[in-house]
């Protein structure tokens, strides 16, 4: 996937990730290019936690290693589930149920309201 293009059409959101390391229960393998993590974006009215997917590309560098922090660009399916993310906000990656990761939002830079496909 073209993700330059797909920033410039559709957007993204900037974060640092800080991936949990192996042997506390985070990923074996870390992050790399179009790894394909779901996100803790909020909660709905119910109160249950509100899951959304967002691939992502690691900024300046091949990847993310367990334990390790960096730079990366999410890039959300669909933005509504995104709507109320802020700068600031952290955010958990997930893998089923398992919290991996935790993202602090750096950036969010959203494009015409035009839904990836």
């Amino acid at each position: 996937m073209d993700y330059d293009d797909r920033e410039r059409r559709f957007g993204f959101v900037r974060a640092r990730l800080r991936l949990v390391a192996a042997e506390d229960g985070g990923t074996t393998t870390g992050v790399w290019d179009d790894y394909r993590p779901n996100w803790g974006v909020g909660e709905r009215l119910s109160g249950d936690g509100l899951i959304a997917a967002a691939p992502i590309t690691v900024e300046g560098a091949d990847a993310i290693a367990p334990g390790e922090t960096g730079i990366v660009h999410l890039h959300p399916m669909y933005w509504d589930a995104w709507a109320d993310i802020r700068v600031g906000q952290s955010i958990t990656m997930l893998e089923g149920a398992r919290i991996v990761g935790v993202a602090e939002i750096l950036e969010v830079v959203r494009r015409p309201e035009v839904e990836p496909g």
